[in-house]
């Protein structure tokens, strides 16, 4: 089964519109941005109210980066590179001496499942998520990655003004005017009336795809994982060996 996206999370909980999904998955197309990102570029929800109902659709817990005791040893388990890329930062070891020990890690994108799978496949821990804001994660990795002072930090990360979204304007094709308002897909009637589906489906063929979705590369990333697990559990192959052969670059 496809596992659902932020926006369906969003969707469902009634925090953004149809209308105001397809226009943020159209700007992501243009900004390779993540759509929690977009989505509070554009002003249409707060980092915080993202936050609260991931937590809660996902039955997460949300941790403040700004007030929680980060803990070396945590932050020395990834690398500055990967936490960036992946928008996620490890603030704590749970259960540390004993073999139900956790890496707590702090994500922007819980949804995020091959970033977990790789941390737990590499640190030999098992994750437990929490979410937090995009702004939270990154100002603590300027800070404990980076040597960052907390208020330069707290500074570079703060995320940018809202810009509302403008309906783009039309374009003339000879004397006809056409914008996405009055555009119909071949078949769909003449009523002039363009439903959210309709508007979607235009989007689709424009931008090759709903970027919500799960892409080839995600695709091909879960299945590495999933085959590095599988190859883990038959003893075929430890974590130790898998490092080494990372290290060498393959060769």
């Amino acid at each position: 089964m496809a596992r659902k996206r932020i926006g369906e999370f969003l969707l469902e909980r009634g925090a953004i519109t149809q209308v105001q999904l397809d226009a943020g998955l159209a700007a992501q197309k243009r900004t390779r941005q993540r759509l929690g990102v977009t989505l509070i570029s554009q002003g249409v929800l707060t980092e915080v109210q993202l936050a609260q109902v991931l937590g809660q659709a996902l039955q997460l817990g949300t941790v403040d980066l700004m007030q929680v005791q980060v803990e070396w040893a945590a932050v020395h388990m990834l690398r500055d590179r990967f936490c960036e890329t992946h928008e996620l930062f490890p603030f704590a070891i749970d259960g540390k001496g004993t073999k139900d020990k956790k890496l707590l890690v702090a994500m922007s994108d819980p949804l995020n499942q091959p970033a977990i799978e790789e941390i737990e496949f590499t640190t030999g821990l098992a994750v437990a998520p929490y979410v937090s804001t995009h702004s939270q994660v990154r100002a603590a990795i300027l800070r404990y990655y980076h040597k960052a002072a907390p208020a330069e930090a707290a500074a570079r990360a703060k995320p940018p003004e809202p810009v509302p979204v403008e309906e783009d304007p039309p374009m003339v094709v000879g004397e006809e005017i056409i914008s996405a308002s009055n555009v119909i897909p071949e078949g769909a009637g003449t009523s002039g009336k363009r439903s959210s589906d309709a508007v979607s489906r235009d989007l689709e063929f424009l931008f090759g795809g709903r970027a919500d979705e799960e892409t080839d590369v995600e695709k091909l990333e879960r299945r590495f994982w999933g085959l590095l697990r599988l190859l883990q559990r038959k003893g075929l192959l430890t974590r130790d060996e898998f490092l080494a052969e990372v290290e060498r670059g393959g060769t």
